[in-house]
């Protein structure tokens, strides 16, 4: 058990790079546009472009994985995260500070596609989707803390301390994972595939039968979350009247639910099978947001009718992601970079598009908000139906 938690807290700390490079600054947004001098939402497409550049990054990176091994990937991932974070905080225009955010969500790839990978490597069927529960329960303080971080640090010095301080984070997760883990990995042996045929491993991956369904779950599920991320400022701040406090406690219990059903859903794991347990959660997750709907649709200045539903819709998330995940996972073993690469990619790639694509039909109604997150939960949850309970062992395709 203590081998088991050491390494899920490692993954957890190297996973959490991602969240903290999200959400640690966005107290800082309004001091980062007024020294760039530009408008807030300029610098909101730092955020919105960081999904595309995680997913250019998974999508190359997978593959890379697969061929030369996890610590080189993963390894180098860390070094182009902490270099960028240094030249972010050293930008003084908006422009340069887009191109390194890319560049930061690029090594933020390699970094991400690793850690599934390196749990295929290790565990299958309920040991992995246990795995992973216990890594999201460990990493969920990661969100639940970045906002109230990036507060802290703002007010220790200026916003550029920020992203130093994710860069002294990813190199010391870089020491940490090499001494701890993967220095004792097995290094691969024998001849490796022609770089050629990188590409053609996404399409073995893309013809198994089952993996367009969870991407399909993933890519909605994540949206549904990043559409909150998205307008979590507008609905708590400027809809409801919350002040900053108010705002990172109502945010934060949507977190502390994800681990609460992220325990659960470890316990469950014990008897039941990942498949029927994402069913559920799914189930929750869309109920909760048509009844969100009813609610605002009859009272919608409530915050009291609005919030229970939506620290639910957060908190279910403990159990979509890690049973999914797993689930789709157990269909690949020598291509599990690959896969795990595709559907990352697939899931910051929609997000990204949907989530910039609602700060313009939203127009600052938080009933559109909420539809449009019940469309994303909808459409998740009709796909994840679909699954058999108890999936088949791997079949995985020749690439």
């Amino acid at each position: 058990m203590k081998t088991t938690l050491q390494f899920s807290i490692l993954l957890a700390a190297t996973m959490a790079l991602g969240p903290l490079a999200i959400d640690a600054y966005l107290p800082a947004f309004p001091v980062i546009a007024e020294d760039l001098g530009v408008s807030q939402n300029q610098v909101s497409l730092t955020l919105s472009l960081y999904l595309f550049g995680l997913a250019l990054g998974l999508i190359i990176g997978g593959p890379l994985s697969d061929r030369y091994g996890r610590a080189p990937v993963l390894l180098t991932g860390l070094g182009v995260y902490a270099i960028s974070a240094i030249a972010i905080g050293q930008s003084t225009d908006v422009q340069w500070m887009i191109l390194w955010r890319l560049t930061q969500a690029f090594g933020g790839g390699w970094i991400a596609v690793s850690v599934p990978a390196l749990v295929r490597d290790t565990a299958r069927g309920r040991d992995a989707a246990r795995l992973f529960s216990l890594i999201a329960l460990i990493m969920f303080i990661a969100p639940a803390i970045a906002p109230s971080l990036g507060s802290i640090l703002l007010w220790i010095g200026r916003w550029p301390l920020i992203f130093y301080f994710l860069s002294v984070y990813a190199v010391g997760v870089g020491i940490l994972m090499w001494f701890r883990l993967l220095r004792h990995q097995p290094r691969k042996t024998g001849a490796k595939e022609p770089v050629s045929r990188l590409l053609t491993n996404y399409l073995a991956v893309l013809r198994h039968p089952m993996a367009w369904r969870h991407i399909v779950i993933q890519s909605l599920a994540f949206s549904t979350v990043m559409l909150f991320v998205t307008h979590a400022s507008f609905m708590y701040q400027t809809w409801f009247g919350l002040n900053n406090a108010q705002f990172s406690i109502a945010f934060a219990s949507g977190v502390v639910c994800m681990g609460v059903l992220g325990t659960l859903n470890r316990r469950l794991l014990l008897s039941y099978s990942p498949v029927l347990l994402l069913k559920i959660a799914l189930v929750i997750q869309v109920g909760a947001l048509l009844l969100m709907n009813l609610f605002l649709g009859i009272n919608n200045q409530s915050l009291w009718a609005f919030l229970p539903m939506m620290i639910l819709v957060g908190g279910t998330i403990g159990a979509i992601a890690p049973n999914n995940q797993s689930a789709y996972l157990e269909h690949f073993g020598r291509l599990s970079g690959t896969a795990s690469a595709l559907i990352g990619a697939a899931q910051f790639i929609v997000a990204g598009t949907i989530s910039t694509a609602s700060t313009w039909i939203v127009d600052g109604s938080i009933q559109r908000i909420a539809l449009a997150m019940f469309v994303c939960s909808l459409l998740a949850t009709l796909s994840g139906l679909s699954l058999a309970n108890h999936p088949a062992p791997s079949d995985e395709p020749a690439a």
